[in-house]
């Protein structure tokens, strides 16, 4: 496939961060099992995070192949950080298609930024990861929710306290377009 004039720029922006910046420290972060979160910022500064979203919440609006270049450059330096812009771009995508206005005004800035990272929360201990056969059930109780169920293998940084859960609502039809703040 042939990149762009854009998708070189930014291929080769995150060439050098790698380099520079991620291989250098790598077997450090991976022994200590640490995510660096100022890298993160780093990374959102240079926007390397969600290139593939919209410009208006602080994306490229490139093409999803964008993502997947920078993503790819990235894991030269270090794997686990390759996964978080990729995350970013996945949760994004999502917000963008269920989330609110205001959730997607709220969220995506800081997550294109990395001031934030997002959970994905799909795996239950009885059905796996499959979308389809989640019993984790939501309601709405006042200005909150309930959940009720189980998940396991959560995907993401143990201390971020957002996490996007998939579940049922009431009536067993898929609810998945809500972000819960944990």
């Amino acid at each position: 496939m042939l990149l762009n004039e854009d998708q070189l720029a930014i291929r080769d922006l995150a060439r050098r961060f790698a380099r520079e910046r991620l291989a250098p420290h790598y077997q450090a972060r991976e022994a200590a099992g640490v995510l660096e979160r100022d890298l993160i910022r780093e990374m959102g500064s240079l926007g390397l995070m969600g290139a593939d979203l919209p410009e208006r919440f602080g994306g490229l609006g490139a093409p999803g192949v964008t993502a997947g270049v920078i993503a790819e450059e990235l894991a030269y330096g270090d794997f686990n950080v390759s996964a978080v812009p990729v995350g970013v771009s996945l949760l994004g995508a999502v917000i963008l298609s269920g989330a609110t206005p205001a959730l997607a005004e709220y969220w995506l800035p800081r997550m294109i930024g990395g001031e934030t990272l997002m959970g994905v929360c799909v795996t239950e201990p009885s059905g796996g990861s499959d979308a389809g056969a989640l019993k984790l059930r939501c309601r709405r109780n006042g200005d909150s929710y309930v959940l009720d169920g189980e998940k396991t293998s959560m995907h993401r940084d143990p201390a971020e306290r957002r996490r996007r859960r998939h579940r049922r609502d009431r009536a067993g039809g898929f609810a998945g377009n809500r972000a819960n703040a944990l």
